[in-house]
């Protein structure tokens, strides 16, 4: 999520180990697992960038986890590294097989409680006509009653998110509110958060600063430029957030939670950011043909906070009851479209 990053990641939830037995590939030459452990452990030791963050005691991993290195038994040695490295509490960090199946070992809480309290089904029955879907699904978008347009946006990762983008606005341009919905945004590239946030913007805006190792800074993304031919939107927007916006999906809501007429609803976000300035630059092949990818970097907030674990927080919290929405009330929705009124 730093300069020269491709893709932030769209992530998926921790996969079961006793489901994978068929992807899992043996090493062949002999038991690797110490050496594996060594050059892990060491790995994370020299690049991750969050440990007073998390106020994580490396060293000590290091003594309670190398005993069972030793004792490990081929495919034992998955679960140890699984254990270990989701000590770390990281949403991006994952491992991954010679056979090129990739895990991540710690899911945020907040996407745990959240991931089922969004459903395009439900925002949908609040419409009068079918939305509107551009690309490959990544944006949905159409008129509520009163004049208030609606925009879910699925993920960063839509390559013709520009031109699509544009249609979104030309066709919401004349409204006299706006709501962004990214709840569950799982993420993706932050070209494609600038194409979305130079269309609410008249001059150029630094994007939050990141930090490596020991607070090291980042060199700064270039500033997000307003988009050309495109008249900047100035009613009144909110943007709708939950646990399970993640990533990408809290970098955008950070960077227009700064605008003034941009209001934040919903409940915190997951907590998911440190990653890499290059999606190679924290991967490490162990001596099995294993990988780690480890974060090198982590983001902070405007006021220099980090919001790793921490999410970024709503200026206005609103509660998404699963009894209700279970019934179909989408209580946050709900109070989006009365604040617009």
């Amino acid at each position: 999520m730093y300069k020269g990053v491709r893709t932030i990641g769209l992530l998926s939830l921790t996969a079961g180990l006793a489901a994978c037995e068929s992807i899992l590939v043996t090493e062949s030459g002999g038991n690797h697992n110490v050496a594996d452990f060594e050059a892990a452990w060491a790995w994370v030791d020299s690049v991750y960038p969050a440990f007073d963050i998390k106020r994580i005691d490396w060293a000590s991993v290091y003594s309670e986890y190398r005993p069972r290195a030793e004792t490990a038994q081929g495919d034992e040695f998955y679960q140890l590294l699984n254990d270990m490295l989701k000590l770390l509490a990281d949403p991006h960090l994952y491992y991954s097989t010679p056979g090129g199946a990739r895990f991540y070992p710690y899911t945020s809480p907040r996407l745990l409680n959240d991931r089922h309290l969004f459903s395009s089904k439900v925002v949908r029955t609040y419409f009068q006509s079918e939305l509107h879907i551009t690309g490959k699904d990544g944006v949905e978008y159409g008129i509520l009653d009163g004049q208030i347009g609606y925009i879910h946006i699925t993920h960063f990762n839509e390559d013709g998110m520009m031109d699509d983008f544009h249609e979104v606005m030309q066709f919401l341009r004349t409204t006299d509110g706006l709501i962004i919905d990214v709840r569950s945004n799982t993420g993706g590239d932050h070209d494609k958060v600038q194409v979305v946030v130079g269309m609410f913007i008249d001059s150029a805006m630094a994007w939050p600063l990141a930090v490596e190792q020991d607070g090291v800074p980042f060199e700064p993304w270039p500033d997000i430029q307003p988009v050309p031919g495109i008249p900047r939107y100035t009613n009144r927007v909110v943007v709708l957030i939950n646990g399970a916006s993640l990533s990408s999906g809290e970098l955008f809501p950070e960077v227009m939670g700064q605008l003034p007429n941009v209001t934040l609803v919903g409940d915190t976000t997951a907590g998911a950011g440190c990653n890499d300035r290059e999606e190679s630059r924290g991967g490490l092949i162990l001596p099995s043909g294993k990988q780690i990818h480890i974060p090198t970097g982590c983001l902070l907030r405007y006021d220099g906070i980090p919001w790793e674990s921490i999410g970024i927080a709503p200026d206005i919290v609103v509660e998404q009851p699963l009894s209700d929405f279970s019934r179909g009330v989408d209580r946050q929705l709900e109070f989006a479209i009365e604040m617009m009124r």
